[in-house]
């Protein structure tokens, strides 16, 4: 991983970021899915609280780097791209505690933050690390469009960085309330 991302993704950063993105997707529990009672599927909330942290993370790196850090407003476009480092991010949110889902027609190798969220929106897991295609295992055999990024296969990889959470001695994923 270069070190100019790890300038940026620091936890300082990370838990600023994830405290703001718990404080929004509560306010969108009290306010919509409470009182309508408005049943999500955790892939609806995962893609809400990812592109709810793509524009916290924006906002969030923007002011504190001092250069504009935008956030996707096409599918088409990276997570974030740190304009100044010429540097974009994709954001992998899951529920779950032990794979991430990803395109299995994306031909860009990418740094990602890969985020797991629990507890009441306030508990997290996140990790930055730079993925190459052959790390992602296709299941197109399985007619499932998505390449899956196991846990297992996350604790192979050597240059990443956990910022919020743990792998625990056992191998598992522990999220971090914040």
């Amino acid at each position: 991983m270069k070190i100019r991302i790890k300038e940026i993704a620091t936890r300082k950063n990370m838990l600023e970021i994830m405290k703001e993105v718990s404080r929004r997707m509560s306010e969108i529990k009290k306010y919509v899915i409470d009182p309508y009672d408005v049943c999500f599927s955790n892939k609806n909330l995962s893609e809400i609280i990812g592109k709810i942290m793509e524009k916290v993370a924006s906002d969030v790196f923007t002011k504190n780097l001092g250069y504009e850090v935008k956030n996707a407003k096409a599918d088409r476009e990276p997570d974030l791209f740190f304009t100044k480092l010429k540097l974009p991010i994709e954001i992998k949110m899951t529920s779950t505690i032990n794979a991430w889902t990803g395109g299995e027609f994306s031909q860009r190798p990418f740094d990602y933050f890969l985020v797991s969220w629990g507890g009441n929106f306030d508990e997290f897991f996140v990790c930055c690390v730079k993925l190459k295609k052959e790390d992602w295992k296709s299941n197109m055999s399985k007619n499932f469009y998505g390449p899956s990024l196991s846990l297992s296969k996350l604790k192979t990889i050597k240059d990443k960085i956990i910022l919020i959470g743990k792998i625990d001695e056992n191998g598992r994923m522990i999220r971090e309330k914040v």
